[in-house]
């Protein structure tokens, strides 16, 4: 009888423990500084298969940084990846088309494989508007193959004179900050 009563507890203790749990999760903290005097981000659009804790701030203004959003990996996963992208406000490439702010990351378990990609793109269209998830992972595969462990980071003088630049630490909880400043190296 002290057997049968037990048992609920014990499926309660197990629950509410389970509920709890996050396992062996990794997770990337995400931090846009924008020190740029004159040009904002803004529009971001994410793909990032997991848990996303404080959205994007959908506007940083010149001089802002904003809260940091943190990028969980799915419970029973052991990689946190994804990509970030912003409009830069007002600036176009060589042929007419807006450009975009892109982050790519993987944050692994055993620490060892963390990387951080950076890339400016000319596009018509934001780069992830209109697609499925399918087709979302497989342009953060193409940005992140192409632009992780890059040495030298993009910048721009068409007119607004930015770079851009990015650190990731080797944690399992990875902090990457990116920052988007005026390009002081500008031969002009």
């Amino acid at each position: 009888m002290v057997v049968l009563n037990a048992i609920p507890i014990i499926f309660t203790f197990f629950g509410r423990s389970t509920r709890k749990f996050k396992g062996f999760k990794t997770s990337a903290t995400v931090t846009i500084n924008n020190k740029h005097q004159e040009i904002k981000l803004t529009d971001p659009e994410i793909f990032s298969p997991g848990e996303i804790d404080n959205p994007l701030d959908w506007t940083i203004n010149p001089g802002e940084t904003p809260k940091s959003s943190k990028f969980s990996s799915k419970l029973g996963k052991f990689t946190s990846q994804g990509m970030i992208t912003y409009n830069i406000f007002g600036q176009a490439g060589e042929n007419g088309n807006p450009l975009y702010l892109i982050v790519t990351w993987k944050v692994k378990s055993n620490t060892d494989g963390n990387s951080l990609g950076i890339d400016v793109l000319e596009c018509e269209d934001p780069p992830l508007k209109n697609k499925t998830i399918n087709e979302m992972y497989d342009l953060y595969k193409e940005f992140h193959k192409r632009n992780a462990g890059r040495k030298v980071w993009p910048t721009c003088n068409n007119g607004a004179f930015f770079i851009v630049g990015g650190t990731i630490d080797t944690k399992r909880k990875a902090k990457i900050i990116i920052t988007f400043d005026h390009n002081h190296e500008n031969p002009f």
